[in-house]
């Protein structure tokens, strides 16, 4: 894997994992200080996801990105409305998990 593919799935990881850790710690003010944690790492996720496309070679992880980007945009949408109050939040936390076992052993690959 080239290196910076390898950083790409890095940050991807992280965002990911960080997604799920604020979605599972109830002491996280999540919502204060303007912070909006869930939308800020859907948004990071989405975008790492968009930016890695054209870098990948391998079909498979192509359209695998493809799809977590899609998805991600979605569930940034439906918490950018709970965030205007109109809708409840959603829970990613099993999409958060089964994401990064997607990405996580590949990633591995030097």
């Amino acid at each position: 894997m080239k290196p910076i593919l390898k950083w790409q799935y890095d940050q991807l990881l992280k965002e990911l994992l960080l997604l799920q850790e604020h979605q599972t710690d109830p002491t996280c003010p999540c919502s204060t200080d303007g912070e909006m944690c869930v939308r800020k790492h859907l948004l990071a996720i989405e975008g790492y996801a968009q930016e890695t496309i054209p870098m990948e070679e391998e079909k498979r992880f192509r359209e695998k990105l493809q799809n977590l980007a899609a998805e991600a945009q979605s569930y940034r949408e439906q918490e950018e409305e709970a965030l205007r109050g109109n809708t409840e939040h959603v829970s990613l936390v099993d999409w958060s998990r089964k994401w990064r076992k997607e990405f996580e052993e590949y990633s591995l690959e030097l």
